[in-house]
């Protein structure tokens, strides 16, 4: 085990706990039995919390675990991680303080505060020096036949390709005077192309699970297929130079048509090739491979089925991104064995996937339905409807969201249980 490696699983794991505090906060604050309790003026934070902490970094902190845990680690390790962490106690305070003006662009949300943006621009650059440090193994591992070297490789490519697109990005946001416009122009394609570094995870995670199975997979003409995550990728960072808006419709328009083909076509090729070796059982891992490959599809569906500006779009990159978080949990448990903080995996671990998996496609498909009933996106509270659907529905909603949280809550405190226990039993051994 590389030394440094454990330190990001710790990262992301205090990420995730923190953003699925923000998350319960979000979503009782859109409940009819909720809403009342929290503060207004305190939503539009919370939410940047959530997105920025329990996804962004999250996903972006496992990513690079993963990397370094196939590939080494890189020259200056204690730096980088030292900027990370740096990076997510600044993200951190600045929400739960409210400090700033919260502005709830898509990607990567912000609030218009120097402690704020210090915070994000140390991760970014964390993880852009990390990804650049290892350009030489993508190139080598690029067309492995070992899924996870390979779709690791394509993710440190994408990751190239979205760090870049940030510079340019810059000169194509517009006036920070209308800071809605400026940040969503801002993170737009660069947060367009991060949901191939997610695509690239997802399959990482899924092959992993599997190898936990006992199936060992090898790719043979599959190992090409992940070239279309890059080639789209690429071909997105390129509607920054096409497009003078980077927003405009007809940006979007072929960004999410590079989403359909670039993302839909790997990943459905991929989940054929899984199924075929997948043999499931009631191990965590099975179990939570199951709970990933329909919260996925269900937000793919959701996406197909139509999406306007309401609910059915969270509904639609809920299930996506959760589907890669419940995969990530799994693989944290056997994590917790390998790093020594665990001899077995205990009994919580056995239940936390059914509380996190049947509470998030209830989530899912509650916001769906209220979304297609008129519930608009990022707004706080109910009074925007009498539809008593879409108030069943947002009371499904939270329901869905107790559960998920229930299982949230089990899953943080069993891995922080599990490694301050172990810090305890090293120093008692130690002083012994």
């Amino acid at each position: 085990m590389n030394s440094m490696e454990r330190y990001w699983f710790i990262l992301s794991i205090i990420s995730i706990g923190t953003g699925g505090f923000f998350a319960f906060l979000v979503a009782m604050s859109r409940t009819p039995f909720g809403h009342s309790i929290f503060p207004k003026d305190y939503f539009y934070h919370a939410l940047v919390g959530h997105v920025d902490l329990a996804i962004v970094m999250w996903l972006m902190s496992f990513t690079l675990l993963l990397w370094t845990k196939l590939f080494g680690e890189v020259i200056y390790e204690k730096v980088l991680l030292f900027m990370a962490y740096l990076g997510y106690i600044l993200i951190a305070l600045s929400c739960f303080f409210a400090l700033g003006e919260p502005i709830p662009n898509n990607y990567v949300p912000v609030i218009v505060h120097p402690l704020f943006f210090t915070g994000i621009g140390l991760f970014i650059l964390s993880f852009s020096f990390k990804t650049f440090f290892y350009l030489n193994k993508a190139k080598e591992g690029i067309f492995s036949s070992d899924p996870l070297i390979n779709c690791a490789s394509a993710g440190i490519f994408i990751s190239i390709f979205m760090i870049v697109s940030y510079i340019f990005s810059f000169f194509k946001a517009g006036s920070p005077s209308e800071p809605h416009l400026y940040f969503e122009r801002f993170f737009w394609i660069p947060g367009h192309i991060q949901q191939f570094l997610n695509g690239s995870l997802l399959l990482m995670a899924w092959y992993y699970l599997i190898s936990l199975e006992g199936k060992r997979v090898k790719l043979n003409v599959l190992r090409y297929i992940n070239t279309v995550f890059i080639i789209f990728s690429l071909i997105t960072f390129s509607l920054l130079f096409i497009f003078k808006d980077p927003i405009s419709k007809d940006a979007k328009l072929w960004a999410e048509i590079s989403y359909g083909i670039g993302l839909g076509i790997p990943i459905f090729v991929h989940t054929l090739n899984l199924l075929k070796n997948f043999r499931p059982s009631l191990s965590i891992f099975s179990v939570s491979l199951i709970f990933s490959f329909s919260l996925y599809y269900l937000g793919i569906l959701i996406a197909y089925l139509g999406l306007s500006n309401d609910l059915r779009v969270p509904a639609h990159y809920h299930g996506a991104v959760t589907s890669i978080t419940i995969a990530l949990m799994a693989i944290s448990y056997n994590l917790l064995r390998e790093y020594g903080y665990r001899k077995v995996i205990g009994k919580i671990p056995k239940i936390q996937p059914y509380f996190y998996g049947i509470g998030m496609i209830l989530f899912v498909l509650s916001l769906y339905w209220a979304g297609k009933g008129g519930a608009p996106r990022k707004t706080y509270g109910v009074d925007f409807t009498d539809n008593p659907s879409v108030i069943i529905s947002l009371t499904l909603m939270g329901v869905g969201t107790i559960l998920a949280v229930l299982g949230g809550i089990m899953f943080v405190v069993y891995m922080l249980g599990s490694l301050i226990s172990r810090e305890r039993v090293g120093v008692n051994e130690k002083t012994g």
